[in-house]
């Protein structure tokens, strides 16, 4: 079961996913506060990654680009392994 966001982490998750949904080059990814709580990282999967959570998906090559620098982010936003995984 998903957490409910903050307005702001919303706000950012639903920039990120019109984004790219509409295929941005430069995509507005949620800021690091963000990307390291999992409640966000779970909405995004259900959102753009999920089986079937799309009708019309983007290409492949397109997905595997964003979802690498989106886990790159993630990674880079963890400050503490043990407590933020």
């Amino acid at each position: 079961m998903q957490k409910q966001l903050t307005v702001e982490a919303k706000r950012q998750l639903n920039r990120f996913c019109r984004q790219y949904l509409q295929l941005h080059l430069d995509i507005d990814f949620p800021s690091e506060e963000h990307l390291r709580k999992s409640d966000l990282q779970e909405h995004i999967y259900a959102r753009l990654y999920e089986d079937n959570a799309i009708k019309y998906a983007p290409p492949q090559r397109y997905q595997l680009r964003i979802l690498k620098e989106l886990t790159r982010r993630i990674e880079e936003s963890i400050q503490d392994w043990e407590e933020d995984v």
